[in-house]
């Protein structure tokens, strides 16, 4: 009988010293992140029979549990994944927010201060400072935009970076718990639950969701398989797969996540991974670094391209048709159409010229002029057909000369930004092309591909996908302002090319003026009134017409400087006389302050005319006080031009400020939201599972009475075995 009460005794005391070393154990681990509470499960072992019926044997300790809530721990990570992803997002786009939207040193205050300087040389044209300081500014501008841009360059340098530091953060979690499954498989085996190492591997799982959305699977060994994207493996058991940065097969500017596996790389499409760090740097890259350096783009490429565009309509104190005020990547080959003949024009790469041109053909020769110092060449139609340099240019006719006289003007559009083969194309094709309409120009970029029988652009920014015939095709492709077409080679099907209309544009900009002579405020023509006039007859001075918004286009007509004679035929008609022409139009009819528009030119005339009144308009060759195309220019920062004439530069920019600021606004509310969501699902975790210090002061005197009185189980029973003893 002493026996089995020592026996009792000494399970009562080894079990409550099981549970002071768990009880213990809780509380040390009270800040131990990821820690489960344990407990001691217990019972009473199977009961011995006697004559007087069962009798306890007292008690065994069965196992060491954790108090785990499998729901509630899934929904810490899960809550932990999209924290993490707006937490990241929100970080970048303050970032960017900051650069595009700076009051001081954003592009829209350099635009202001520029078209001043513009207003101000239109209010003194010829003020030699004036004229500098618009250069000046000019030049602060274009550093304005080039400083906006290389910082978000830097964002993506960084981006890039920290795309390969989360993958290799993934990758090593996975490799740690691979690590854990098997060990939790050997200990496993046991029989007994490795508690502190499935909290582990759960915290661990925890911190892999703070980089990818994790989903995981239970084994019968105790292993747990853990799956990212549309089911890649990353954990089986205890073997880890990797994933990895790679250049984009269709980008290779572009980090794209690949996944690993025997030997295959397989590129994971971005809607795929989703949560965690690795979800907010992909949307921050797609859906707000990607507007913001390609609406920089298309706002400074736009505003240069338009400003030259006008300023080629001007007249420069030397009295020549004004140049480019700004560089910036061009092609070097263009097609005029000459009376329907079709004539090359190609320049040096590292030579493009910055002046309009101009051909004529009058039946017998053709002459070349360039239109910023009015140089000529003539060219004979044997040296037109065999191709002909003059003036920075080389010409060659198409097919035949035109059939009658004709004239044309032309200019060197800009450059498409950058285009890629995908890796996987097949076929040699080389895609070229050029910016033929900066009016019509999206920030998108654009894949041009084939499937064997048309080929098709898509715009990347919304999906939009236009189809195009291989004659469509061959003849050079237009959409959203963009000219594409084969240069060299054919393409097979399945080839993809993207398309990239903007990229490197800003960096490519420059100011190319440093002589204030050169600003062409004024307007090239001018009118006169006869001075033998008798009518009433008043006139404002001629304007140019706008440019025309096609990139390869001329600014003038090239029949703008001919002198021409307006003649009053009687008080309510007149007739328009070109005399380079020697034409005469019919009689027009005369309606006070209407305006007249004639060989690329407006005017208004109002009064009372009388028989005989004429007006002449002629070139401007005394134009030092003329600011008629400076105020052209001015305009232009009111003018609607971009996104299809909706939005002016500052508008189009101010969009794209706005778009920023509304999703750094989202994310700022949806960020501090989803962190009181895992605050919470922390907490609903550890009202479960968390170590209570009370409670476990609690459980340290219970175990210590418990271990007391199995102490004095023990006392008792050896005294009764000794008075036992000393009775025999």
């Amino acid at each position: 009988m002493a026996s089995s009460v020592f026996n009792i005794g000494v399970s009562g005391l080894n079990a409550a010293n099981l549970g002071l070393v768990t009880t213990g154990h809780n509380i040390a681990n009270t800040n131990t992140p990821g820690f489960s509470r344990q407990y001691l499960k217990q019972s009473a072992p199977y009961p011995q029979l006697t004559g007087s019926g069962f009798t306890g044997l007292g008690v065994k300790v069965d196992s060491i549990q954790r108090v785990y809530d499998q729901f509630l721990t899934r929904q810490v990570q899960t809550a932990q994944s999209a924290a993490s992803y707006l937490q990241t997002y929100l970080s970048h786009l303050e970032d960017i927010d900051n650069i595009v939207a700076d009051p001081t040193t954003g592009v829209s205050p350099a635009l202001q201060n520029f078209f001043a300087a513009v207003q101000n040389v239109a209010t003194k044209p010829a003020d030699t400072a004036a004229r500098s300081a618009l250069l000046a500014s000019a030049q602060s501008l274009v550093t304005r935009f080039q400083t906006v841009d290389n910082q978000l360059n830097e964002s993506y340098t960084n981006l890039n970076g920290e795309l390969n530091n989360t993958v290799a953060s993934i990758n090593a979690l996975g490799k740690q718990i691979a690590m854990l499954n098997k060990e939790i498989s050997v200990q496993s085996s046991s029989g007994q639950p490795p508690n502190d190492l499935l909290d582990q591997r759960d915290q661990m799982l925890k911190e892999l969701n703070s980089y990818v959305k994790a989903t995981t699977v239970m084994q019968t060994d105790g292993t747990m398989n853990v799956f990212i994207g549309s089911g890649q493996n990353l954990v089986v058991g205890g073997n880890s797969f990797e994933l990895a940065t790679e250049p984009s097969q269709a980008d290779p500017s572009r980090l794209a996540v690949v996944y690993r596996q025997q030997g295959n790389t397989i590129y994971l499409p971005e809607s795929q991974l989703v949560g965690g760090a690795l979800q907010g740097l992909l949307q921050f890259r797609s859906q707000s670094l990607d507007l913001a350096k390609s609406n920089l783009a298309q706002v400074a490429l736009g505003f240069a391209q338009t400003f030259n565009a006008q300023h080629r309509a001007g007249q420069d104190l030397n009295g020549n048709i004004g140049g480019n005020m700004f560089d910036f990547p061009r092609s070097n080959s263009v097609t005029a159409n000459l009376g329907g003949a079709s004539v090359s024009v190609t320049s040096p790469l590292n030579g493009i010229p910055l002046s309009d041109y101009s051909l004529a053909y009058d039946g017998t020769n053709y002459t070349l002029r360039r239109l910023t110092d009015n140089q000529t060449a003539t060219i004979t139609p044997a040296q037109m057909a065999a191709g002909y340099t003059a003036l920075g240019t080389t010409l060659q006719l198409t097919g035949a000369p035109p059939a009658a006289p004709a004239s044309t003007t032309w200019s060197f559009p800009p450059a498409l930004g950058d285009i890629d083969s995908n890796t996987l194309n097949t076929g040699n094709a080389q895609i070229g092309g050029y910016i033929n309409d900066v009016t019509k120009l999206t920030t998108s970029n654009y894949e041009l591909g084939y499937d064997g029988t048309n080929y098709f652009l898509t715009r990347k920014s919304d999906g939009t996908k236009t189809v195009f015939t291989a004659a469509e095709m061959a003849a050079g492709i237009d959409q959203d302002g963009l000219t594409l077409r084969i240069d060299s080679g054919t393409m097979n099907a399945g080839d993809r090319f993207t398309i990239k209309p903007l990229d490197g544009l800003v960096r490519g900009m420059s100011v190319t003026m440093t002589d204030p002579r050169l600003v062409a405020a004024a307007a090239p023509v001018i009118a006169t009134p006869d001075s033998q006039n008798t009518g009433k007859l008043t006139i404002t001075q001629p304007t140019v017409n706008p440019p025309p918004t096609d990139t390869t286009a001329g600014a003038l007509n090239p029949a703008l400087k001919n002198p021409v004679t307006i003649q009053f035929t009687s008080a309510t008609t007149y007739t328009i006389t070109d005399t380079v022409t020697g034409v005469t139009s019919a009689p027009q009819t005369y309606t006070a302050g209407a305006d007249i528009t004639f060989n690329g030119w407006t005017m208004k005339m109002d009064g009372v005319a009388a028989v005989g009144d004429k007006i002449s308009i002629a070139p401007n060759v005394a134009g030092s006080a003329d600011g008629r195309n400076a105020l052209a220019l001015a305009a232009l920062q009111t003018t609607r031009t971009l996104n299809g004439g909706t939005s002016t530069y500052q508008e189009a920019y101010g969009q794209m400020v706005a778009t920023i600021g509304i999703q750094t606004n989202e994310a700022s509310v949806m960020s501090k939201a989803q962190d009181t969501i895992l605050a919470q699902a922390e907490t609903a975790r550890d009202s479960v599972s968390g170590v209570n210090i009370d409670e476990e002061a609690a459980n340290l005197l219970r175990y210590q009475q418990a271990y007391v009185a199995a102490s004095k189980v023990i006392q008792i029973a050896k005294e009764t075995f000794d008075q036992i003893a000393n009775i025999a």
